[in-house]
């Protein structure tokens, strides 16, 4: 004989998901430590939506490096992702010379890690510098920097 179950009988089923969420668990843990960091670009700038390019050649570049550890104070350079480490008026003479020059473009790249009221703070202080004009370095569409 078959057993039956009355039709009107509440059936008390469910699917216990704890296993499934530790197994996911697990293999993020194990892609996170098995996964390989390359080094890639020295200044992994965010890419461009719109705009009109600068010549490097006409323009005066400083770089702003993600910080070393965590919380901590990124390294300004004077050049083209290197270049001498500079503090904020170090970088203001070497735009003021470079606009005595006949250079008035300043090109800021700043890695994407660099805090954006950093980016905004040197970006303020060379912008002090009369006849000056501050673009900020992204990738183009589909490029590198």
């Amino acid at each position: 004989m078959l057993l039956r179950r009355d039709e009107d009988e509440e059936r008390d089923e469910h699917i216990d998901m704890t296993p499934m969420v530790d197994v996911v668990f697990q293999l993020m843990t194990f892609m996170l430590f098995s996964s390989q960091m390359t080094g890639g670009e020295l200044v992994d700038v965010p890419p461009a939506r719109h705009g009109v390019g600068v010549e490097s050649n006409e323009a005066t570049f400083l770089t702003l490096l993600e910080p070393q550890a965590p919380g901590g104070e990124p390294q300004l350079l004077l050049g083209h992702g290197s270049g001498p480490a500079a503090t904020i008026d170090q970088a203001k003479r070497a735009v003021d010379e470079a606009v005595k020059e006949g250079i008035h473009k300043v090109i800021l790249q700043a890695d994407g890690d660099v805090p954006h009221g950093k980016v905004l703070e040197v970006a303020a202080a060379v912008s002090e510098v009369e006849g000056v004009t501050v673009h900020v370095g992204v990738q183009e569409p589909g490029g590198g920097p």
